[in-house]
């Protein structure tokens, strides 16, 4: 009896001292409100906030109104800063840009609920509607956002231009690990992400990453919300199974499509390439030897190059017109009415097929 009550008090200070230390890891953490939002504009590390159906968006919206528009979306723990080195470039190509912040990360908002496909696929469809982004818009998809990218071109491929998926996740189930499997885990996954968020997701990173990314991927840390969201991601996104109907769909599509692969990639494998290549048939594969899955940031020009040329060979220009009304310049072309007939002014699908 002795040796039960004694096993009792212990389990109970273990208890106690867990609940202790999950507060105490919540401590100091920020509330991302309207001042501080508008405390991240006026020091320039925030752009533009959308007030959506789940949340407050950050996004960042730049380069000519008429020009065609690219969407940028970005993988599971690094938000919009990602793009930073892709946006002049494509502006001074021509192109308008739109990156935003998927809800629980960057300067977005982390509201409850599972963080599934057909979440952010609302966020992009009502984020393209409150822009009253009317035409059709290449979807380039980092990682995660490579996923992203191939749910929402396969349930509204009326709405897209071209895809372009850069070590996209989703295609193939991905290989696990211990640590992964532990934080899918109820209860404990919960703890261990609150408690430890730092050594699991930003440790790592510190180490491999030049010290200007890791100070703005940490800055994220500082609100409420961040690792639960990402801890949901894992348990309810189609990140580790996979989702490969949606890149046969997009296959099915027809819909230009670039995928850019680093074969280093340790995160998502590149033996991942030759299922795309069954999935999407038409797809082009642009392949970096020695590159790891950091490349969007690591060898930006690089990357750089092969998009805008896989854009420039699929976008439809509209120009001022030249002598007897024809357009002028060597890339412009005129704007098929049939590309847009699908799209309302504001960007929304009138029906759009699900998976």
């Amino acid at each position: 009896m002795k040796l039960v009550k004694a096993l009792l008090l212990i389990l109970a200070f273990l208890v106690l001292a867990a609940a202790a230390a999950y507060w105490w890891a919540g401590r100091g953490l920020m509330d991302l409100d309207a001042a501080e939002r508008a405390r991240l504009k006026d020091k320039g590390l925030a752009h533009e906030f959308a007030a959506l159906s789940e949340g407050t968006v950050h996004y960042r919206l730049e380069g000519p109104e008429n020009g065609p528009v690219v969407v940028l979306v970005h993988g599971f723990s690094t938000p919009s800063f990602v793009w930073n080195a892709h946006v002049a470039p494509l502006k001074d190509a021509g192109f308008r840009v739109l990156a935003f912040d998927n809800y629980g990360r960057g300067f977005s908002d982390r509201p409850g609920g599972p963080y599934n496909a057909e979440r952010t696929d609302r966020l992009l469809t009502e984020l393209i509607t409150h822009l009253e982004i009317g035409t059709k818009v290449h979807l380039v998809g980092y990682s995660m956002g490579g996923a992203a990218v191939a749910l929402h071109a396969a349930r509204h491929p009326e709405r897209v231009r071209s895809i372009t998926l850069i070590a996209p996740a989703g295609i193939a189930p991905l290989p696990t690990n211990a640590q992964i499997d532990t934080l899918r885990l109820p209860l404990l996954g919960d703890w261990l992400v609150r408690v430890f968020d730092k050594e699991i997701f930003y440790d790592r990173l510190a180490e491999e990453a030049e010290a200007g990314f890791a100070q703005d991927f940490a800055r994220q840390m500082r609100y409420h919300g961040y690792p639960e969201a990402l801890l949901s991601t894992l348990r309810h996104y189609p990140l580790i199974e996979g989702a490969p109907g949606a890149y046969e769909t997009l296959g099915e599509s027809g819909l230009p499509v670039l995928s850019i692969w680093a074969e280093a990639d340790e995160t998502v494998p590149f033996a991942h390439a030759d299922d795309i290549r069954k999935l999407v048939p038409q797809g082009e594969v642009v392949t970096f030897p020695d590159y790891r899955h950091a490349l969007t940031y690591t060898h930006a020009p690089e990357v750089n190059a092969a998009l805008l040329k896989h854009l420039e060979a699929n976008s439809v220009r509209i120009t001022p017109g030249g002598a007897a009304g024809k357009p002028r310049g060597p890339k412009a072309r005129l704007d098929p009415r049939e590309c847009d007939c699908h799209v309302s002014p504001a960007g929304v699908a009138a029906e759009a097929p699900e998976l």
